[in-house]
């Protein structure tokens, strides 16, 4: 499935901002949630973190609608659950772990991050570009 770049804008920064928030125990330590470090990330580091938001962007969508579908706490938790442990098995394959994962998405999320996020839109439209 290619999903457009503006399609996942829409939905949130490619739905990381999404995603950060309805995985709260993929956090980081709350002092570097406060005081980002200068978004300086090796070209690998991005092509990970954009492959991982391209795989993962499918499941964020599906869970989400099944979870707005629903109005039982305990439907909600196992979607969620369901979530996180599919998120950390994307992240993990693709060679980060899920605090780095974290790290990177708060980065974007600081006003030092607009030009991490835009290469990491850039990245995204790269590998969809490869994607025949």
């Amino acid at each position: 499935m290619k999903l457009s770049v503006q399609h996942m804008a829409q939905k949130g920064l490619i739905g990381l901002i999404w995603v950060c928030t309805w995985i709260p125990w993929l956090s980081v330590p709350l002092a570097v949630a406060q005081t980002p470090t200068p978004a300086v990330l090796a070209d690998e580091q991005i092509t990970a973190y954009a492959r991982i938001v391209l795989e993962m962007e499918p499941y964020r969508q599906e869970s989400q609608q099944r979870s707005q579908a629903t109005d039982d706490p305990a439907s909600k938790d196992e979607i969620r659950r369901d979530f996180i442990r599919t998120a950390s098995e994307i992240i993990t394959r693709h060679g980060m772990s899920v605090p780095e994962y974290n790290r990177i998405t708060l980065l974007i999320r600081s006003p030092e991050g607009q030009a991490l996020q835009q290469r990491i839109e850039a990245e995204i439209l790269r590998l969809q570009s490869e994607d025949p």
